[in-house]
């Protein structure tokens, strides 16, 4: 059966992006769930970990990642907070990311997707608040949290009962995250994170190797 592997940023992530992909597969038309997530990501660190002068530990990571059995897909998982904090632009970064995963066989062995949460992944858990486990009566949700707070897990360790610990707390609460309150919020890395999910089941059902997000064709580049 074909096997989507997931790499990700932090220790929390490695148990709760499994849980957030698996309850997302489960929405997908029933013709596009040909395979199934790994629940055993990669820990690959942030994006300065990936790219720059290190840019070779992404090629490894996807090595990695396609030895699996069956592998036909990966998604790659980061927060943009680090990365905007220093002026860094999101959607440049994912295409260049994307076009460089092309040398360890993305797009022909096997497809590839990568997506960054704005800020944070916790920023998810924050536009989920009123859904969950330990929210306080009174306590103002941001407006947008793509925006703000940048610090979300301070957010969350402020603002919920028993504080927020990433190793335990982490895949709790997203267990509790409401799809359809997000949907509603219109928040850009949710609906990215969704679409990369289509592309990769879609290519995998398809047989089609896909890298996402695609490069800008030549003449918009070139205006």
């Amino acid at each position: 059966m074909s096997r989507l592997v997931l790499c990700v940023e932090g220790d929390g992530d490695v148990e709760a992006a499994p849980v957030l992909l698996s309850r997302l597969w489960l929405e997908l038309p029933p013709e596009l769930q040909v395979g199934f997530v790994d629940t055993n990501p990669l820990r690959v660190g942030n994006v300065q970990h990936l790219t720059g002068r290190v840019a070779a530990n992404w090629q490894r990571y996807l090595e990695a990642a396609a030895n699996r059995p069956n592998c036909t897909a990966v998604l790659l998982l980061l927060d943009a907070d680090t990365l905007e904090d220093g002026g860094g632009c999101v959607v440049e970064v994912a295409r260049a990311m994307a076009d460089a995963a092309r040398a360890a066989g993305g797009g022909i062995l096997f497809s590839v997707a990568i997506v960054f949460f704005r800020k944070e992944y916790e920023s998810l858990l924050i536009a989920s608040y009123p859904f969950l486990t330990g929210r306080r009566e009174g306590v103002t949700v941001p407006e947008n949290v793509e925006v703000a707070p940048r610090g979300a897990k301070g957010w969350l360790k402020r603002n919920l009962d028993g504080g927020y610990k990433e190793a335990n707390d982490q895949v709790v609460l997203t267990r509790e995250i409401n799809f359809a309150h997000l949907r509603s919020q219109n928040l850009s890395s949710f609906r990215r994170l969704e679409h990369a999910l289509v592309e990769l089941a879609t290519a995998t059902a398809s047989g089609h190797h896909i890298v996402s997000p695609l490069l800008p064709p030549p003449e918009a580049t070139e205006s």
